[in-house]
């Protein structure tokens, strides 16, 4: 791939992004002064003043990102990615093509109008696993052959893997790469109800417990009220907004980026694509997933409808703060033929395992020492029965932690449930583990159990997995299978 420039447009889209207040303080100065000359009188010395020194800073931002444009060269050179800058202080980023984990492309509604996606690249690493590093303006030919070629380049080492690990045919003459389907195989889409579907049924219980809450006390006070409907209506709008109006805009920010969703795949890859007016498409190599989620949200149980999540260093969305999505809400049984077809390794086909009853113990004493300390609160503050009641929520909350705690040991892998509202599976591969540790007291040691966690190279978001209180012996074969399946990849 020879030396090029990303798309010009990125000079204006990184102008906008970095003083896009400067430049709707100016637009706004431009049309009052407008309006002044219309009325047949002269804008003011310091308005005039004042739309100089704000044009002024708008051209110096867009003429040094035009010099940094100017001055900035992306090219591969043999298996390296090289991002060049040849300004006062040189600059030469390389990136090695096998360690790429996602090649994404995007389009919004403004790059349609110039025919330009926006090529994102992530790579394998912990440092940079809560954002993307690299987002690069392209024209459209430009961007997809940037794609297509390391796309390529990651078909070829996995075919050279391949064989260096398949035994060779005794008839064989050459066999130098693996057959990869010409077009993509549609595992599965969405149609316009079933991303409605998804964007109800998923929004936060909590969330929604506190919106109808808001609603019932804003009828309430005008229903109580003696003052006048304006008035009780103003007092009551405040509150209203705030708490209706943040979950009206998810679910429907949700459905535009969820609309058309498809999940195809191609050869060793998965392509993911979905959005109204931004289109995104997320090309994943299967054999770089660290683990998948499972997730069905309080309202879903009611349909016994499940999602997924994959995880890959760098492929989600910092903004988003989840995992990028590859199936909306679906049957159970489909989702794990979705997963069969895809990523086979991480298909659950046995039944997860409950903390033991003994586990219970520690966890009521924790949820009661904090019900214990809100009853004493009320008792002595205000009044007794509140800290009853508080008392007795936490103890549901302890026993409902302990109802929702799963875990499952298989041969090569391990899934942890987690969720007192949310359910929430994830499975990894042993291999992928980072690190594992295991924790009890006292009173969690006589019993023989302890809680703990597994960290995977991920986003924050999916990083640290806790998991329920459970024998120490399951701990132990967690460890040991980390020790094992390392001496494994460092043969």
């Amino acid at each position: 791939m020879p030396k090029v420039r990303s798309h010009f447009l990125s000079v204006i889209m990184n102008t906008f992004k970095a003083i896009w207040y400067v430049i709707a303080m100016f637009l706004f100065s431009i049309i009052d002064a407008l309006k002044d000359i219309r009325m047949q009188s002269l804008p003011s010395f310091s308005v005039m003043i004042g739309l100089a020194v704000i044009f002024a800073i708008i051209l110096i931002v867009f003429i040094f990102n035009l010099l940094r444009w100017w001055k900035t060269k992306i090219y591969i050179e043999g298996d390296t990615f090289v991002l060049e800058r040849n300004q006062l202080s040189q600059s030469k980023t390389t990136v090695k093509l096998s360690s790429i984990s996602t090649v994404n492309l995007q389009q919004n509604l403004f790059e349609k109008i110039f025919d330009v996606y926006t090529l994102q690249l992530d790579i394998n690493s912990s440092a940079t696993a809560n954002k993307t590093d690299f987002s690069l303006v392209f024209a459209d030919k430009t961007a997809f052959a940037f794609r297509d070629f390391i796309l390529s380049y990651l078909d070829n080492q996995s075919s050279k893997e391949h064989l260096s690990t398949a035994p060779i045919p005794r008839n064989a003459i050459q066999l130098n790469t693996v057959h990869q389907p010409d077009n993509p195989e549609l595992i599965i889409s969405f149609t316009f109800k079933e991303v409605l579907r998804h964007c109800i049924l998923s929004f936060s219980f909590l969330g929604g417990i506190y919106a109808i809450g808001v609603v019932i006390a804003a009828i309430g006070t005008f229903l109580a009220s003696d003052k006048e409907v304006n008035q009780v209506l103003l007092s009551a709008l405040f509150p209203l907004l705030i708490a209706v109006v943040p979950f009206l805009y998810k679910s429907i920010t949700a459905f535009l980026l969820y609309h058309n969703f498809k999940l195809e795949k191609k050869g060793d890859k998965m392509i993911v694509s979905y959005g109204l007016f931004t289109r995104k498409q997320f090309t994943l190599p299967l054999d770089k997933t660290n683990a998948l989620v499972i997730k069905q949200p309080f309202q879903a149980r009611l349909f016994d409808l499940y999602y997924g999540e994959i995880i890959n260093v760098g492929m989600g969305d910092a903004a988003e703060k989840q995992s990028p999505i590859f199936c909306l809400l679906v049957k159970g049984d489909i989702l794990q033929s979705i997963i069969q077809q895809i990523v086979p390794q991480f298909t659950l086909d046995q039944e997860e395992e409950k903390s033991p009853k003994s586990a219970m113990i520690p966890i009521l004493i924790k949820w009661g020492l904090w019900g214990t300390a809100f009853f004493a609160g009320f008792y002595i503050f205000y009044k007794w029965w509140i800290g009853l009641l508080l008392l007795i929520v936490f103890l549901l909350c302890g026993l409902l932690s302990y109802k929702t705690k799963g875990l499952k040991l298989y041969e090569n892998k391990l899934s942890i449930t987690t969720g007192v509202f949310d359910k929430r599976t994830i499975t990894v591969t042993y291999s992928k583990l980072q690190n594992a540790a295991a924790e009890y007291g006292p009173i969690s040691r006589h019993l023989g159990i302890a809680h703990g966690s597994v960290s995977i190279l991920s986003s924050i978001t999916n990083q640290i997995n806790s998991i329920g209180y459970f024998p120490i012996e399951k701990f132990n074969r967690i460890f040991h299978e980390i020790v094992t399946h390392e001496s494994i990849n460092e043969r």
